[in-house]
C-alpha cells in the first residue's frame, strides 16, 4: 500500500478534474475535424466558440467565430451537422461551412465499439479572402474510431483523412487549391476529466492556370489541437476571527483548448507569385471558458486537526465522496468490503453523456413494464435494501468486483490492500499495462502479493496511486483503514484528473 504519509499543501491544492460535466465531452467531436479548437459557449446550447487556421493563401490566417453541432442517434447511426461561421476582420476574411457526417457504430464481442464516419454529401463551404472567393467544389472524408469502454473511463483512438478542392474566383480558367489532411485522435472521457488530442498533417497544393505561364506551388503544416476539461481546488482561509470555520475549499472549473502549428510555405514576390524560398510559420493559439466558482462543504473534522490525512479527508467530504459531515470519521477504523465499494463508486461517478445528441428510435416494439419483476442480487449474501447495495450491484455490473467466491461478496469482511487495489485498477481498465502473464512489482514483499492482485499492484505503482512503505512493502494482507482509504481515493482522483491528462495532451503537444 502507498506509503501513507501525506504531503500537506498549505495554501493551494491543485487537482485537475471535472467536478460537474461541462456541456460536452471532448471526444464527441466538439473540435470538429478541420484542425480547429473549440470551447463551450455558455450562452447557446450546442454552440461553441471556435478557431482554426486558414492556409489557402500560403500565409496562415486565424479565423474565429462559432461552431454549432446537432446530432441525432437513431439505432446506432449518428447523423451530425457541423455549422461554422468564422471571420477575421483585420485580414478581411469570412468563412461559412456546413458539414454533415454519418457515423455507424458496431459493438464487438469483447465490448469494444468501432465507429466509421463519412460525409453524407458534399459540404457547402465558401471562404472569402480579400474579395476573392474560395468555393468548395469537391470533398471526401473518412474516419475510423475504436472505443474501449471501462467502468470509470472510456478510451478512444482513431484515424481520419480528408480532401478538399476549392475553386478560386469566378474566372473561366479554373484555379484550384487542394487541401489534404491526415490525422490521429487520442481521447478519453470520464467524470473527473476528459480530453481529445489530434495530430494532423496538412498539405496545400495550388494550381493557378489563369496566370501566364501557369503556376503551381504548395506547402505543408503540422498541427496539434487539444481540448480538455479542467478543475482546480483551492483552499481559502477566512479573515474574520469570529466565524464558525477557519476556511474551506473553492472549486474552479473551466474548459480550454490549444492549437499548435508549424507551417512551411514559399515566400511570395511583390506580384504575389511564389519564390524558391521557403518560410516557416509557427504559433500557438488557445481558447478557454470562463471559470465557474463553487464552494465545497466544510466538514466537521476538528478532531483530525494536524493529522497527516486531514487535508485529503476534508476534500473528500467536500466532494461528497466520503458519506456524512465528518464528525463521525474515525482514524484507524478498518473498512469493510461493503464500505469500501460504497466510497469507490462515489469517487468514480458516471461518465457524462454528450448533450449535443438527440436519441431517437424507429423500433415499434411495445415497452414492457418492470414493476413486477423482482430485484435479483448478484450475490447471495447481499440483499436489495442493504447498505450500499446499489453501489455493490453497480460495481459487479461494471466488472469492478466479482465477489470473494462461491457467489458471495463478503460485505462485512474487512477489505485488504490487495483487494482494494484490484478493484481500483479494474475500474480504470489498465491491467494490460502489466507484463504478461504476470508482473513483478517493485515491492519487497512481491512474493506475498496474491496472484489475482499482482498485476493490479504493479500498475497502481506505475500510475503513482500507491507507493511502498518505509521498508519498500505493499503489505497486501493488511486491512485498509479509513484514513488510508481516503488517501487512496484522493490519489485515484488525482491520477484520473491530473496525471492522465498529461499523457493524452501535454506529452503529445510537447513531443
Amino acid at each position: 500500500m502507498r506509503k501513507l504519509s501525506y504531503k500537506i499543501f498549505t495554501i493551494i491544492l491543485v487537482i485537475i478534474l471535472t467536478m460537474a460535466p461541462l456541456d460536452a465531452l471532448a471526444v464527441e467531436g466538439t473540435m470538429g475535424y478541420s484542425a480547429g479548437i473549440s470551447v463551450v459557449n455558455p450562452i447557446e446550447k450546442s454552440e461553441y466558440q471556435y478557431s482554426e487556421m486558414c492556409f489557402l493563401t500560403g500565409v496562415p490566417i486565424k479565423l474565429s467565430g462559432t461552431l454549432t453541432i446537432k446530432k441525432t442517434d437513431k439505432n446506432d447511426v449518428v447523423t451530425a451537422t457541423y455549422t461554422y461561421r468564422l471571420n477575421n476582420a483585420e485580414a478581411d476574411v469570412t468563412m461559412n461551412r456546413v458539414l454533415i457526417y454519418t457515423t455507424t457504430r458496431e459493438t464487438k464481442a469483447n465490448g469494444q465499439v468501432t465507429e466509421s464516419t463519412k460525409l453524407s454529401r458534399v459540404p457547402t463551404e465558401v471562404i472569402n479572402i480579400g474579395g476573392t472567393a474560395y468555393r468548395l467544389i469537391d470533398a471526401s472524408f473518412t474516419q475510423s474510431m475504436i472505443t474501449d469502454p471501462k467502468a470509470a473511463i472510456n478510451y478512444h483512438t482513431g484515424e481520419f483523412s480528408e480532401k478538399k478542392v476549392y475553386a478560386i474566383g469566378t474566372g473561366t480558367t479554373r484555379d484550384t487549391v487542394t487541401v489534404t489532411l491526415s490525422g490521429r485522435t487520442y481521447a478519453y472521457d470520464q467524470y473527473w476529466s476528459s480530453t481529445e488530442t489530434q495530430r494532423i498533417n496538412m498539405m496545400v497544393e495550388t494550381d493557378l492556370r489563369s496566370t501566364n505561364p501557369p503556376v503551381q506551388w504548395g506547402g505543408a503544416a503540422e498541427i496539434v489541437v487539444s481540448s480538455a476539461t479542467l478543475h482546480q481546488v483551492n483552499y481559502s482561509e477566512n479573515e474574520p476571527t469570529y466565524i464558525s470555520f477557519d476556511g474551506g475549499y473553492v472549486k474552479k472549473q473551466w474548459m480550454e483548448s490549444t492549437l499548435d502549428y508549424t507551417a512551411r510555405f514559399p515566400e511570395f514576390d511583390k506580384n504575389g507569385l511564389p519564390t524558391d524560398v521557403l518560410k516557416t510559420y509557427n504559433s500557438t493559439e488557445s481558447l478557454s471558458t470562463q471559470i465557474e466558482l463553487s464552494r465545497l462543504m466544510v466538514p466537521d473534522i476538528k478532531h483530525l486537526n494536524g493529522h497527516w490525512a486531514e487535508e485529503p479527508i476534508s476534500i473528500l467530504f467536500g466532494l461528497e465522496i466520503l458519506p456524512g459531515t465528518g464528525e463521525n470519521f474515525r482514524v484507524g477504523k478498518y473498512l469493510t468490503r461493503r464500505e469500501f465499494v460504497g466510497i469507490l463508486m462515489n469517487a468514480l461517478k458516471e461518465i457524462p453523456a454528450d448533450t449535443d445528441v438527440r436519441v431517437s428510435s424507429t423500433t415499434n416494439s411495445r415497452r414492457t413494464s418492470n414493476k413486477n419483476v423482482p430485484e435479483i442480487s448478484p450475490f447471495k449474501d447481499v440483499e436489495p435494501g442493504d447498505l450500499y447495495y446499489n453501489e455493490i450491484k453497480k460495481a459487479y455490473q461494471k466488472g469492478i468486483t466479482s465477489g470473494n467466491g462461491n457467489g458471495n461478496f463478503g460485505p462485512n469482511i474487512y477489505i485488504t490492500n490487495a483487494e482494494a487495489i484490484k478493484m481500483i485498477v479494474s475500474a480504470l481498465g489498465l491491467e494490460n499495462l502489466a507484463p504478461y502473464p504476470a508482473a513483478t512489482t517493485p515491492f519487497t514483499d512481491n512474493d506475498s502479493i496474491p496472484a489475482y492482485a499482482r498485476n493490479a499492484a504493479s500498475v497502481a505503482a506505475i500510475l503513482g496511486i500507491i507507493e511502498p512503505d518505509y521498508m519498500g512493502r505493499f503489505n497486501p494482507s493488511n486491512r485498509l483503514t479509513s484514513e488510508n482509504a481516503a488517501n487512496l481515493m484522493y490519489d485515484l482522483i488525482n491520477y484520473m484528473g491530473k496525471e492522465l491528462i498529461k499523457d493524452y495532451r501535454d506529452r503529445i503537444i510537447d513531443f
